[in-house]
């Protein structure tokens, strides 16, 4: 990885932006003061990422109104090769567009809360109608008057108050609106008090409407008037979804080009926002792979015609400085630089190195665990879920998902999720039919009873007999705790090629290396300890052990501190226990099946394999990834990289 200068001309200066948007080679970083060159100063892009954003939020609120946008983008002249006049277009370009889906919502806005008023008042008409009171009657005397308005929410109570003192009482007051801010509210009462309710409502900040006309006396009548009202409502609110219909067909192409302008825009802000500027050129910095640096420079050379320079970070003997070189991800920084980790992985990894990153982008003085979890994930996966029979239905499933994925559709959110992970799952799916079939698990049923032949190992034989014998449950914990102590000490020796890689030969010894000194001789005295029956004096036959086991334990409290010490002492037992829970739920999930089957025959075999593929099935992966997180990644594996994040632009738009 290699950290390189750019000088551009200003007006080749989108030429640039557009190549390296295509290409994505670049990662850009802010230039920093001691690397301006004379009469350089930093660009002031406060405005203009200001107006950018701006732009964004404004184009969202109208394709947000203007939805679904469907069809090509409209083609359009727009100043590209200059910031400040692409800003202003798109300013002006989303204005005109604004004031007629503006008007449309306004329009569509009153003739909801028309209808909720209406709706209100056609709902206490029907309670009139149904025990046969008059309006009139409401009130000593005179014709009921409405008074509908909108004014802010913490005025909703003052003016109900102020509105029954002044009608004396003789007031029905409903809320038919509410909003983030506002409510509309609608209020009856006799005609009498009218101006003065209006007067009221409006000196406490509510927006008034005009009163209907005269309602008919009768209930019967006045309902029937509402109806025709609400119908009316009816008939405009389809208008105004054609009007929105037809907006959307004439807008919605332009629309789209002004959202992909606006990106490009916002990419290009950002961009010289983190650059150094002079009275011709602009100054850029960023992070190149060590194999694209030639080339970017010839493929930006072109593009900007010449007028463009690189310089590549020199050391003090005028050599390139690489950040690193490594075949999986690892680059080592030098000289305090930090540069951005670009992982390289095969596109089938990619969801299991999502899981890793997680946790953590590798920096460049870790390995990549994703070249042994390729292997580890789906065995422990497999270990603690092997089936042969809902094996193939994970693969099924992961096949189709990965169909869907490589068409690109899309589907709900949580959804979406298991097909971007669709090549993790046909991994997963293999493991649990590989290891199925060893075990001979076929759907909670025996594969020496379905299909007659002998499993090569099960661990739950004959656990659930009428007499039950646990011998091979025991087998298979000890086969746990095994791979356990493989796992643990394969993270260290991770770790220990770490530091060596970096130099690091002293801490390598003091640290993973005394670690697993440490680890090998307490796992085979702790052996000795269960197998004798855990008699402890067994300790003392070979004293020679015991002063082994002291000295890294002396060496690591010296030389690495208490805390790592102490450390290594808790993990050493309870990481390694921690492994048996592959066992606890290979137990478990043939326990499920084994009991739905008893218990309701055929019926329960088929809602026990769907509650396990489900429920534990979701169950199984937490338990396999936090095997990983927890007990293997924090013996060798820290994730403080930063991800490489490349100059990018939509490709339907370059230069």
């Amino acid at each position: 990885m290699h950290q390189v200068s750019i000088i551009v001309a200003k007006d080749e200066l989108p030429n640039l932006l557009s190549y390296a948007g295509r290409e994505q080679m670049i990662h850009l970083v802010t230039v920093d003061d001691e690397y301006l060159p004379p009469g350089a100063a930093p660009f002031e892009a406060t405005g203009l990422l200001s107006k950018s954003a701006t732009i964004r939020n404004r184009i969202s609120a109208l394709a947000s109104a203007l939805q679904p946008i469907e069809g090509q983008s409209e083609k359009i002249e727009a100043p590209i090769h200059n910031i400040d006049e692409l800003a202003l277009f798109l300013d002006q370009e989303t204005s005109k567009l604004e004031g007629s889906v503006r008007q449309l919502e306004e329009s569509q806005g009153k003739l909801l809360a028309d209808k909720e008023r209406t709706s209100e008042l056609s709902r206490f008409l029907s309670g009139l109608e149904a025990v046969g009171m008059p309006l009139g009657t409401i009130g000593s005397s005179g014709f009921l008057v409405t008074l509908a308005g909108e004014c802010a929410r913490e005025s909703t109570v003052s003016i109900q108050r102020d509105l029954d003192e002044l009608t004396y009482g003789n007031l029905i007051f409903v809320i038919t609106h509410t909003a983030e801010k506002t409510q509309t509210f609608l209020a009856i009462f006799p005609r009498a008090f009218e101006d003065d309710a209006k007067q009221a409502a409006t000196a406490l900040g509510a927006k008034v409407e005009e009163p209907w006309a005269e309602l008919p006396p009768d209930p019967k009548a006045a309902k029937e008037f509402t109806d025709v009202r609400l119908a009316e409502i009816e008939d405009a609110g389809k208008k105004l979804d054609h009007q929105r219909e037809l907006l959307t067909k004439e807008y919605g192409p332009r629309l789209k080009t002004l959202e992909y302008l606006t990106e490009i825009l916002e990419a290009r802000s950002r961009a010289v926002s983190n650059s150094s500027t002079t009275e011709s050129t602009y100054m850029l910095r960023g992070w190149v792979a060590e194999d694209r640096v030639q080339r970017l420079t010839k493929g930006a050379s072109e593009a900007c015609s010449g007028l463009v320079s690189f310089h590549v970070e020199k050391g003090q003997e005028g050599e390139e400085v690489p950040h690193g070189n490594s075949a999986e991800n690892g680059l080592e920084a030098k000289n305090h630089q930090t540069p951005p980790t670009l992982v390289r992985v095969p596109g089938w990894t990619k969801p299991l190195q999502s899981v890793i990153d997680n946790f953590g982008i590798p920096s460049y003085q870790e390995t990549n665990p994703l070249v042994f979890m390729i292997l580890t994930f789906p065995l422990i996966y497999g270990l603690m879920f092997g089936d042969f029979g809902e094996g193939p239905l994970f693969l099924a499933l992961g096949l189709f998902l990965l169909w869907l994925k490589r068409r690109k559709v899309k589907i709900f959110e949580i959804g979406q999720l298991f097909v971007n992970g669709a090549e993790l799952i046909i991994m997963l799916g293999i493991g649990i039919t590989i290891f199925g079939f060893l075990f001979g698990d076929f759907f909670g049923f025996e594969a020496q009873a379905v299909f007659g032949f002998r499993p090569f190992f099960n661990p739950n034989e004959g656990a659930f007999a009428a007499t039950p014998d646990i011998s091979h449950l025991l087998i298979y914990m000890s086969v746990i705790l095994l791979f356990g102590v493989g796992h643990y000490l394969s993270g260290l020796v991770i770790s220990t090629y770490n530091k060596v890689r970096n130099h690091e030969i002293k801490h390598a010894f003091y640290g993973p290396i005394s670690w697993a000194w440490f680890y090998i001789i307490f796992i085979y005295l702790a052996a000795q300890v269960v197998i004798s029956g855990y008699k402890f004096g067994v300790l003392l036959q070979n004293p020679a052990l015991l002063v082994l086991l002291f000295i890294p334990m002396g060496i690591m409290a010296v030389k690495e501190g208490p805390l790592e010490f102490f450390e290594v002492f808790i993990s050493a037992g309870s990481n390694t226990l921690s492994y048996l829970r592959i066992w606890a739920l290979n137990l478990a999930d043939f326990a499920i099946k084994f009991a739905f089957f008893t218990s309701f025959g055929i019926a329960g075999a088929v809602a026990g394999n769907l509650l396990v593929m489900i429920l534990e099935g979701l169950i199984v992966f937490v338990q396999t990834l936090r095997l990983h997180w927890v007990e293997w990644f924090s013996k060798f594996y820290e994730g403080s990289g930063s991800s490489f994040a490349p100059y990018q632009e939509p490709t339907s738009w370059t230069v």
